[in-house]
């Protein structure tokens, strides 16, 4: 009896076996998957999970299903089971340079949401192995290390990175801020540390020579150390140059003015911006504080007027103007006490609308460099 038909019969019929049998085994891991797609849209997380999870169980080479099952524990608050799930899938050989990708970004956000930002990091440092043109993965790390306030990072990752075109103001402001972490960590004996702080400083300006973070840095660094023709020097040209920011430094410029001998000069200058500006309400607030120290009255009268007129929500000019019309110390005493009340400060970041109650140079929530102002 020839028994070569018989093995080549049963060959093809193992094959056949085989390849119906896996056909059919995806076939069963499809289905689930693809509900699960749908339960997902109707964001109906619960019954995508429970789909995912079959999918995954009758075919395990589903990449993306695993990756959506990872993700969705994570937006559940699991971010560690997320990253246990995400992290199983390193280990397989056979993923294409895109899938990695992906990938390493939800190990990443997994990683964030479990408060692990140096194992964000790595993950998406794993990205740039794959493609170090990968301007996600960059921005993301830069907005890591801006978290963390790691200035230093920050200059390294933007420099390094293939950004196009760089922003010279987040740049300069990488430096300012360096140099001011440096600053306030000094002892009185650092010298040489001081001159590399200056350094920074100057660098921020070669950079961006009307940065709002470096000027006002620059000027803080002299007035601490004492050199007030310089500290004035840089609050006016914040004064004049970026009239918005005036209220940063209006209580530092009029004192180094008053030791220099030249508070007369700041009436002119502040009139001039008024004029320009009649909504410039710190500036014009401030120029009606000096009208009354020079006893004129009616100039200071008729500037709280029109404050209060361009912005009628704001009290303390109208408490100002009840305070000029008063003989009473004790009803001018509770104005004041009042004035002093409503003195706390609300600032708005003008990229994303985000409140806070003390002012920044970074808006931790769109990360927007030198956009918060005063809410009025």
């Amino acid at each position: 009896m020839n028994v070569l038909p018989i093995i080549v019969v049963a060959l093809i019929a193992m094959v056949l076996y085989l390849y119906f049998h896996r056909r059919r085994e995806k076939t069963t891991a499809h289905r689930p998957y693809l509900e699960a797609l749908i339960a997902l849209l109707d964001e109906d997380e619960e019954l995508a999970m429970k789909r995912l999870k079959e999918a995954v169980s009758a075919d395990s080479d589903l990449f993306d299903a695993y990756l959506r099952l990872g993700n969705i524990y994570r937006k559940r608050g699991d971010p560690v089971r997320a990253m246990q799930i995400h992290q199983s899938l390193t280990a397989r050989p056979t993923l294409k340079k895109h899938e990695e990708k992906k990938l390493y970004h939800a190990l990443a956000v997994d990683a964030l949401e479990a408060n692990r930002p140096n194992r964000a990091i790595s993950f998406l440092k794993e990205i740039l192995k794959i493609d170090n043109k990968d301007n996600d993965a960059y921005g993301l790390i830069l907005r890591i290390y801006e978290d963390m306030g790691s200035h230093s990072d920050c200059i390294a990752v933007y420099e390094e990175g293939k950004f196009a075109p760089k922003n010279d103001y987040r740049r300069a402001f990488y430096y300012a801020m360096l140099a001011h972490s440096k600053f306030e960590h000094l002892n009185a004996d650092e010298r040489e540390s001081e001159k590399e702080v200056y350094g920074l400083l100057r660098k921020s300006l070669r950079i961006a020579p009307d940065s709002i973070t470096g000027t006002f840095y620059l000027g803080n660094y002299h007035e601490i150390r004492g050199d007030v023709k310089k500290a004035r020097e840089n609050y006016l040209k914040i004064i004049s140059e970026h009239p918005t920011y005036a209220f940063l430094v209006i209580r530092s410029f009029e004192r180094a003015s008053f030791e220099l001998g030249s508070f007369n000069e700041i009436i002119p200058i502040y009139e001039k911006i008024v004029a320009r500006d009649p909504k410039n309400f710190s500036v014009a607030f401030a120029l009606a504080s000096l009208y009354e120290k020079k006893i004129d009255i009616a100039s200071a009268r008729e500037l709280y007027a029109r404050i209060s007129e361009q912005f009628p929500r704001s009290i303390v000019p109208k408490v100002r103007s009840l305070g000029l019309d008063t003989d009473d110390e004790r009803v001018a005493a509770a104005l004041v006490d009042i004035e002093n009340a409503l003195a706390t400060r609300e600032y708005a970041c003008s990229n994303c609308g985000h409140l806070k109650q003390d002012f920044s140079f970074l808006c931790e929530k769109c990360h927007a460099i030198e956009s918060f102002s005063p809410v009025l």
